[in-house]
């Protein structure tokens, strides 16, 4: 067994968690458990129930749960239960900022998409358009408006016409999505402990870039990398003083609420508006793209 107690009452979480799952046949759930479980230092026993969760023999495996529970349970620490309550809270926090997370990438996903298509199929019709405006307005009040928007418009042309969004079927959206959700759970800086947090983000934000661009292999590898590297440790678990367990659910919740109002904002803006009032992009894009097409042969021609 690991020296430390921790470690054992880590382990018999986990099993308590496990035991749950298997009786309500939650397999993809108990594998992250398992996963989890086998980043500690186990005993033989442990090894022996991961071989018969590996093999599906639940039945031997929750006899080999129930037995280690009954004999180790009796050695396990005592844990205030005003501490539990607090981390049980601290727990639930975790989860909701999670999720809010992966609700706020799913729409910057949505915006990114639209943005790099509507820059590669129409960015230079409207930069043509622009600059006509511009070269129009030159001495008339509208002159400085005129250049701001041609500036703005082709900073930002300048950043998406060379993105590239990878075309996947509904097999592998699904499957980018679910790869997605397990890998943020299992890196995701606002959960972690401190030691870890640096690393964390920069694992979070290289996972939420390729997730933007449909790069399911990198989403792979990323996740595969998680699985099999060290763990990260959430700041909750490692917290035993009931001052420090406080401060740390006033900072999630702070967090928490932050995440929410970046989300409203998102979901009041102009450009998530228009992108969710469009029933069909292919049609949207081709008609945008004629209209424009006549705007832009009226300057060539020489009419506003």
């Amino acid at each position: 067994m690991a020296d430390s107690k921790l470690d054992l009452h880590k382990v018999i979480k986990r099993l308590e968690i496990i035991k749950s799952l298997v009786l309500l046949e939650e397999d993809e759930e108990m594998e992250f458990h398992i996963s989890r479980l086998q980043k500690l230092d186990l005993p033989n026993e442990i090894l022996e129930i991961i071989t018969e969760l590996r093999n599906k023999s639940y039945g031997n495996a929750i006899h080999k749960i129930e037995k280690f529970l009954s004999t180790n349970n009796k050695v396990a620490f005592y844990n205030d239960p005003e501490i539990e309550a607090l981390r049980f809270e601290a727990k639930g926090l975790e989860k909701l900022i999670q999720l809010r997370s992966e609700e706020k990438a799913e729409l910057d996903k949505l915006i990114f998409e639209f943005s790099v298509r509507h820059s590669h199929e129409l960015g230079e019709l409207i930069l043509k358009i622009l600059e006509y405006r511009k070269a129009q307005s030159k001495g008339t009040p509208h002159e400085e408006d005129a250049e701001k928007e041609y500036e703005d418009f082709n900073a930002n042309y300048e950043t998406t016409k060379d993105e590239n969004i990878e075309l996947l079927n509904d097999e592998e959206l699904k499957e980018l999505k679910s790869n997605y959700r397990k890998a943020s759970k299992l890196c995701h800086p606002d959960v972690v402990n401190d030691s870890q947090k640096d690393l964390a983000y920069k694992i979070f934000i290289e996972l939420n870039e390729a997730y933007e661009k449909n790069n399911l292999v990198r989403v792979r590898e990323i996740l595969e990398d998680l699985k099999n590297g060290k763990a990260f440790i959430s700041k909750s678990d490692i917290i035993n003083i009931k001052q420090e367990l406080q401060t740390e659910l006033e900072r999630l919740r702070m967090r928490l609420a932050e995440l929410n109002i970046m989300i409203d904002i998102i979901k009041i803006s102009d450009t998530y508006i228009k992108i969710v009032s469009i029933n069909n992009w292919d049609e949207y894009f081709e008609e945008t793209k004629q209209e424009l097409q006549v705007q832009l042969n009226e300057f060539e021609n020489g009419r506003e």
